[in-house]
This record gives structure tokens, C-alpha cells and sequence, in this order.
């Protein structure tokens, strides 16, 4: 169960953590806090995506939760300030899921192919 919930959340945690502390100026002043902001949106949120859709395939989450989560808390983020550059942002995130997702899927279905052959 904890497995499934860390799977879910994780995006959504990450994002509204990162943007909240961005926001209010944690990581310092001026062009310091924008550029941690924009390593976040370039670097920090796609491999949050990635290792969402890894939970996802490994612990039988279901996909569409999953996104729906963290595309709520992304748009709830990101929409407001960027518009149009979100949507791109997104297709981005997506992406990164999906690769996680049906590459573990993949190796899964490998793997239970050549056990069908060994027996």
C-alpha cells in the first residue's frame, strides 16, 4: 500500500514542494532562485516522471491515476504563470513517464518470456 501511495504522490510532492520553495525565495535571491526554478522544470520534473512511471509498471499502479495526480498538481503550479510553455513542458514530462513506464514493461514481459521458454 505505502509503495503504491509513494507512487502516486511523488510528482505531485516534488512539484509543489520545489515550486513552493522556488517561490518563496528559499534557494536565494534573484537569478538564483529562477535558475534552480528552471533546473527543476528541466532536469528535476522529467526524472520525477520517469521514476513515477517505473513505480507505476513495478508496483501495478493504475497509469491513469497516476497522471491525472500529477498533471493536477503541475497545471495547478505551472498553468497560471507559463500558459502555452506549460503545455510543451508537459508533452516533456509525458514522455519521461512513458519511457519509465513501458521500459520496465518491456524487460517485465522479457523476462516472463524466457521463463515460458526455460520451463
Amino acid at each position: 500500500m505505502n509503495n503504491k501511495l509513494a507512487g502516486l504522490m511523488f510528482p505531485a510532492f516534488t512539484i509543489l514542494t520545489l515550486s513552493v520553495l522556488s517561490f518563496l525565495g528559499l534557494f536565494g535571491e534573484g537569478d538564483v532562485n529562477k535558475s534552480f526554478f528552471i533546473f527543476g522544470l528541466y532536469l528535476i520534473f522529467p526524472f520525477v516522471f520517469l521514476v513515477q512511471g517505473i513505480a507505476c509498471a513495478i508496483n501495478h499502479i493504475n497509469p491513469f491515476i497516476a497522471l491525472l495526480i500529477s498533471y493536477i498538481s503541475f497545471g495547478v503550479i505551472m498553468l497560471p504563470f507559463f500558459h502555452y510553455f506549460a503545455w510543451g513542458l508537459s508533452l516533456y514530462y509525458l514522455i519521461a513517464w512513458l519511457i519509465g513506464y513501458f521500459g520496465i514493461w518491456m524487460v517485465r514481459k522479457r523476462k516472463e518470456t524466457k521463463n515460458a521458454k526455460a520451463q
